[in-house]
């Protein structure tokens, strides 16, 4: 009885280690895909996406917008198949991080109109 707790012991201990490298490469994907995402405002840089607040929006939260969708998705069609999903937590962090770049972005919109009516008054 004792060799098979042990077994049982080291397969738990194995299969532990191995879920923590998955949660590990799972937020090495997050955290590139979240880095990709917030370099995508210096695109605003450009003047024609600067000026057309639709294509500002795309660039300061374009990215984050399609992951939560697609993230949300799969959860919906996970919890519906299997009553549970793992994307959950990460679907919660898409999201808050979305409400931020899109605070982020009526700053930056603000901050933009403020600019360009004192660099009309001045000329």
């Amino acid at each position: 009885m004792e060799t098979k707790q042990t077994d049982a012991t080291f397969l738990g201990n194995i299969l532990y280690i191995i879920d923590i490298l998955l949660n590990l490469g799972f937020s090495l994907i997050y955290l590139a895909v979240m880095v990709l995402g917030s370099l995508s405002f210096f695109l605003n840089l450009i003047e024609k996406i600067r000026n057309n607040s639709f294509l500002s929006f795309l660039a300061f939260s374009g990215i984050p917008l399609i992951c939560v969708i697609y993230l949300g998705t799969n959860v919906l069609i996970e919890i519906y198949q299997y009553n549970y999903s793992f994307i959950i937590r990460p679907l919660v962090f898409l999201i808050v991080y979305l409400l931020c770049t899109g605070i982020e972005f009526l700053i930056f919109r603000k901050k933009i109109k403020n600019l360009e009516s004192s660099h009309s008054i001045k000329i």
